[in-house]
């Protein structure tokens, strides 16, 4: 198996003005958005799977929310990095993860749920 981070790229999008041409983009290509947002703020990691008109089947959706809980967990607990408030948002179509303080921190959140999100057997 390899290691998630050499098979998934996860873009990041620099701003609100990014984050809606990866949308469109998504949209004309009948693709799945997926990536990690770049605010003031902080960093979100987002997937949505309207653009390719799927959703993800129940299973699948429950395993994201479990990778979800203990990768955000793993973070806010480890003293050695730093946390503001995170909050995340899970359903069949939409997720996610906000805001994290550091790219590391929304990468390894992107990476632990890319391999479910992003494979089609895994859509309903």
């Amino acid at each position: 198996m390899t290691d998630a981070q050499d098979e998934f790229k996860i873009p990041v999008f620099s701003g609100k003005a990014a984050v809606e041409a990866g949308y469109a983009q998504a949209q004309q290509n009948g693709v799945p958005f997926f990536g990690i947002e770049e605010y003031e703020e902080g960093y979100a990691v987002t997937y949505d799977l309207l653009p390719a008109d799927e959703e993800l089947a129940p299973t699948a959706r429950k395993e994201v929310e479990t990778r979800l809980t203990a990768t955000v967990e793993d973070i806010v607990g480890d003293d050695g990095l730093a946390t503001v408030e995170v909050s995340k948002s899970v359903n069949d179509s939409l997720g996610n993860v906000s805001m994290l303080e550091t790219e590391a921190s929304a990468r390894r959140i992107a990476q632990a749920i890319a391999p479910i999100v992003l494979d089609t057997a895994n859509w309903a």
